[in-house]
């Protein structure tokens, strides 16, 4: 029996199904993040603060939190080659109302906002999983 993923080629048999689009893949790592507990949602943004994605409750700040992980994406891409460091993987800021992840992926950086009781340690794993799933 076929599977019902799999295409016809012209002379009847079977293909490959079809691979995932880029921006389906980038939704769907998203939307695994935002399932982790006490994630609010998060963002990929370009080095110079674009949205390429967002799973954000609250639209009307997606624009400056993109801009803030980026300039802080930037300082830390730019301070570790200053220190002799390497590439920069993922760093965490703590605020009053939470935590903001932000991690680094060839394509830019990808912020996840995380409540005040937050499983950080999870939260990490999941992190880089996603930025590997980036590659």
């Amino acid at each position: 029996m076929a599977d019902a993923g799999a295409r016809r080629d012209r002379d009847g048999g079977e293909r490959a199904p079809a691979r995932p689009s880029r921006a389906h893949v980038l939704r769907e790592v998203l939307a695994g993040l935002s399932g982790v507990p006490a994630v609010r949602g998060g963002l990929l943004v370009t080095p110079d603060g674009l949205i390429i994605a967002s799973d954000l409750p609250a639209r009307d700040q997606v624009e400056a939190l993109a801009a803030l992980g980026a300039a802080l994406g930037r300082e830390l891409e730019l301070g570790a080659a200053r220190l002799g460091r390497g590439a920069f993987r993922m760093a965490l800021f703590f605020a009053d109302r939470g935590l903001l992840f932000v991690g680094s992926s060839r394509i830019g950086f990808l912020i996840l906002l995380g409540e005040k009781g937050v499983d950080v340690a999870s939260v990490r794993v999941a992190l880089g999983r996603a930025l590997d799933r980036l590659r």
